[in-house]
């Protein structure tokens, strides 16, 4: 009898010394309520992954000890990707996959009015047996969250309804008294419906920052939205460049996915090429960020007899991104003009789709880039110098970490 009583005394020992570890595994039990990022990194897009990036090194500087969760729609490459750049980073796809799997939305972003699927999801919030695959995710958002962080990036537009429909995340958190804080986003397009939602739910965001004059315009009358810069420069840039030595002199990174004609695309390249006296023998590079869209251009300049360096999306996320000063740039793409000019480059931007790109171009120009625009099949400008400050990057993270200040605090 005495032995069967100690045994059970050592087994009931043994259950609460377990009790007490899975205890001490809980995120909230050792450091608190956690932080909560929705973005879009994974896919891989190099803007994306930069911003996503910035915050989490933001946050292993100020807040090392907090969770965080990040909520995107590719968590495996993400995990990947961002791995180690804070120490308690956990990244899931709850609202992304509640976004995308319910019958408005069909699993397709472009499909589904926004007002529906964003219902669906204040509903599963409410009542996670309507997503009961995503429960464990759910009640994380309702017991182990301090505040709600919508980063910055063009992720959430009327393009893509389901995405945009993440912004009711902000609306449930309000509602449930957790700070809810979006900087940096590029919103636009916007039809009709989801202009409409967008304006009615913002007002319930403590902030709500725009990085694009276009954004703030059609949210006037919404509530509290700042025209900001963009969320890359959260650190000022500081770390994310690859090292200059061995740069080639001229950068080109142009996609093929938003032109009808993608021949008259890369034709204007090759003039612009011309003019700037350019040839087969100068050094060139080619820059990835988008990976299989943006390597059509490396192609045809081999075809044409250049010798280009190609920097695959690889090289920008691990080495960082190869913009040097003396260099002169051509891109369709946006956070390259950011970070090209804001090196101090000079270059040219070309505008694929104006009611997208056209915007975002706008937007680094107001940031301080003093680049040239060239429009497919016209005359070709020459270069324009990048930012005239050179500070700017360092007077833009004080901002953004100011404003984000309603949820992290000063730092």
């Amino acid at each position: 009898m005495r032995i069967a009583n100690a045994r059970m005394d050592a087994l009931e020992a043994e259950s609460h010394r377990n009790r007490a570890l899975l205890e001490s595994m809980k995120p909230d039990a050792v450091h608190g309520k956690a932080f909560y990022l929705v973005c879009e990194p994974g896919y891989p897009n190099y803007g994306d992954e930069l911003i996503a990036a910035e915050w989490l090194k933001y946050l292993a500087e100020t807040h090392p000890e907090t969770p965080v969760f990040l909520d995107c729609t590719r968590p495996g490459p993400a995990s990947v990707i961002l791995r180690g750049l804070h120490p308690h980073c956990t990244i899931v796809d709850t609202i992304s996959r509640i976004t995308f799997e319910n019958t408005y939305a069909d699993g397709d972003i472009s499909r589904g009015a926004v007002g529906d699927i964003a219902g669906f999801v204040h509903g599963v919030l409410e009542n996670e047996g309507m997503a009961a695959r995503y429960a464990s995710g759910v009640h994380l958002l309702r017991d182990g969250v301090k505040g709600v962080h919508f980063l910055g990036g063009g992720y959430m537009n009327g393009k893509w309804t389901a995405n945009l429909a993440r912004l009711e995340l902000g609306s449930w958190a309000h509602e449930h008294g957790i700070t809810v804080l979006g900087t940096g986003a590029g919103i636009m397009p916007l039809t009709d419906d989801s202009l409409k939602y967008v304006r009615e739910t913002i007002p319930q965001f403590d902030r709500f920052s725009v990085r694009d004059e276009s954004s703030y315009e059609a949210l006037q009358g919404a509530g509290n939205v700042t025209l900001a810069p963009d969320d890359c420069f959260v650190n000022g840039l500081e770390g994310c460049y690859a090292p200059a030595e061995g740069l080639p002199e001229v950068m080109i990174c142009v996609q093929s996915d938003l032109v009808d004609d993608a021949d008259a695309l890369y034709n204007h390249i090759f003039a612009m090429l011309e003019a700037w006296n350019v040839g087969p023998q100068d050094s060139i590079g080619v820059v990835e960020c988008n990976p299989y869209l943006d390597r059509p251009i490396f192609d045809k300049m081999e075809e044409a007899g250049f010798s280009p360096v190609f920097f695959p999306t690889t090289f920008l996320l691990e080495c960082g991104f190869p913009a040097r000063e003396g260099q002169r740039w051509i891109t369709t793409r946006y956070h390259p003009h950011i970070l090209a000019a804001a090196k101090g480059c000079s270059g040219v931007y070309v505008c694929v789709n104006k009611e997208y790109y056209g915007v975002k171009h706008k937007a680094v120009t107001r940031m301080g880039s003093r680049w040239a625009e060239s429009v497919i099949g016209e005359s070709v400008p020459q270069p324009g110098e990048g930012f005239a400050d050179l500070a700017a990057p360092a007077k833009f993270a004080s901002q953004i970490r100011e404003y984000a200040s309603v949820l992290y605090g000063l730092s």
